[in-house]
């Protein structure tokens, strides 16, 4: 016999299921187990995508969960991907909004050839060039950084990173070969990687 969804525990349900229940009910204590559960690596997201602005990464994430509460009569799907759609959100009208527009503008006219994207993931195991890696993403154009870690951070799908950016398959997968092509040249160039 399977419980109803209003007698289970909260630490049971799963994502979707305690969000039914704040769209549902109002439900504030449903509404806490899913900051809970995500709004550390929500705020990780932000941190990376803001160049290590705690303060910022902290606001984003409130503001977040509180778009999460205001929309919640217009939930349907998959939480954490409606989650990262609105802290996707967020980052793109900071960005928008901020000294970083030149930069926005400047990768959203990439070009849109259709290409597979590469494994440059599969060389992070060295810490050196997790480092190395990590600089050159905090030179990258904010579009490209949320690129990257929709992909090789969250591991979202071509498909899911297209619906979240709002942009066709093949761009995406073409600005994906396009950074880490990007990124595997000038981390080959640096001479400490070399082996």
């Amino acid at each position: 016999m399977t419980l109803p969804i209003f007698l289970k525990s909260l630490g049971s349900l799963t994502d979707d299921e305690l969000m039914q229940r704040v769209a549902s009910k109002d439900d504030d204590r449903a509404y806490g187990e899913l900051y809970h559960r995500h709004a550390r690596r929500l705020m990780g997201f932000f941190f990376r995508q803001m160049n290590g602005d705690e303060a910022l990464a902290a606001d984003l994430t409130q503001d977040a969960f509180m778009r999460v509460w205001t929309a919640r009569d217009r939930f349907s799907g998959c939480f954490r991907t409606w989650l990262l759609t609105i802290g996707y959100n967020l980052v793109k009208n900071h960005y928008r909004h901020s000294e970083h527009q030149k930069q926005y503008e400047l990768f959203t006219k990439q070009t849109k050839e259709e290409v597979a994207d590469s494994n440059i993931i599969d060389k992070m195991a060295d810490e050196a060039f997790d480092q190395a890696l990590r600089q050159l993403l905090e030179k990258l154009p904010p579009e490209s950084r949320l690129l990257f870690s929709f992909r090789f951070e969250e591991e979202l799908t071509v498909p899911e990173i297209a619906v979240l950016m709002e942009l066709p398959e093949g761009t995406v997968k073409s600005r994906l070969h396009t950074l880490t092509q990007t990124l595997r040249q000038k981390l080959n160039r640096h001479e400490d990687f070399r082996r």
